[in-house]
């Protein structure tokens, strides 16, 4: 563009944020400052604020406050600003400053309350979740679908089972909200945190045709926590079933086999990829450097070469670990030939 103004920043750093595209936002924010000529306006520090939030970084999000305090004179704070900005504070876990900025609103919107919910949801504290969201029902606006998947979601992060049994019951009661795929997640998750992985299975049987991998998914990491293998053992195949490309379900029934020392189940699990064709994706450390973005620090060739033996050694330990009894007849032979 020969001719740049505040206006037209704006719109691509509301694009790159609408995109998710967090670093980017954050480059063209760093460029538009650069420049120098183009200062900062209300919708520019809601794209900024925002994926400062989304990428947990606490120290540009204070930068960025720093801004806006310092052109708060000629800014409007309007609701928009002010719920942006606690929800940064509120994602990185400074919930006393999200507090701060919200009581100071004189207005409060939906998302003001929904992104203080969550924020005391995911940062361990419940109860003050829980609290807010009945604060909400006396004095401010109505609840919508995403504000009870944050009071559920921080219900089931705290254990509260009733309480969420509770929130859920209401929703549909009261609101006459409609169960989302959100909210029967949050439910199965509460439920099998809880150890009630029974209650959770028939939640699932009562969905119909409502069940997806991510329900399905949910519950097979509940039953792992709880060592319930049986149950499994049977959603990892339902799973696999739905998704049969998809390499998580099979390295989660994997991983329940090996946690038995079930070897030959893990085996057949592996033989069920390949005749699949998944394959499992090589693992990459990353290593931080100057730029945004971390790099792998592994080369694609290096990798290649290298993963034939790592396999051979795998392979090799997997075989030890699948004969104990003969290793250890073994060793009580060779004892007994010493004595």
């Amino acid at each position: 563009m020969p001719r740049r103004s505040v206006v037209s920043w704006n719109v691509i750093l509301a694009l790159y944020a609408k995109m998710k595209d967090w670093h980017e936002c954050l480059r063209m924010f760093d460029a538009m400052m650069a420049v120098g000529k183009y200062m900062p306006n209300e919708k520019t520090f809601v794209s900024v604020l925002t994926a400062c939030g989304n990428l947990g970084d606490l120290e540009r999000g204070k930068w960025v406050h720093a801004l806006v305090r310092k052109r708060w004179e000629r800014l409007v704070p309007d609701v928009l600003l002010l719920t942006a900005l606690l929800t940064m504070y509120a994602k990185c876990g400074v919930m006393e400053t999200a507090r701060e900025i919200f009581d100071s609103m004189s207005e409060r919107s939906v998302p003001s309350w929904n992104s203080m919910i969550m924020g005391y949801g995911l940062h361990g504290h419940s109860e003050k979740a829980l609290e807010l969201f009945m604060e909400m029902e006396r004095s401010g606006p109505k609840p919508n679908e995403t504000t009870f998947i944050c009071v559920l979601s921080s219900c089931a992060h705290g254990g509260l089972v009733l309480e969420g049994w509770w929130c859920f019951d209401r929703m549909v009661r009261f609101y006459n909200i409609e169960p989302m795929a959100e909210h029967f997640g949050c439910m199965m998750d509460l439920l099998g945190r809880a150890g009630l992985l029974k209650d959770s299975e028939n939640l699932l049987t009562n969905l119909q045709g409502k069940v997806s991998p991510a329900l399905w998914g949910t519950l097979v990491s509940a039953s792992r926590t709880q060592n319930n293998s049986k149950l499994g053992e049977f959603v990892g195949r339902k799973l696999i079933e739905m998704k049969p490309t998809e390499v998580g379900p099979y390295v989660l029934l994997s991983n329940i086999y090996a946690a038995e020392g079930r070897w030959d189940d893990v085996e057949k699990v592996r033989e069920m990829m390949k005749d699949n064709g998944v394959e499992k994706d090589i693992g990459l450390s990353l290593v931080g450097s100057n730029e945004i973005e971390p790099c792998p620090v592994a080369e694609g060739n290096v990798l290649s070469q290298r993963s034939g033996v790592m396999l051979t050694l795998l392979g090799e330990i997997g075989l030890h670990m699948k004969k104990p009894s003969e290793e250890s007849s073994h060793r009580e032979g060779g004892l007994l030939a010493i004595q």
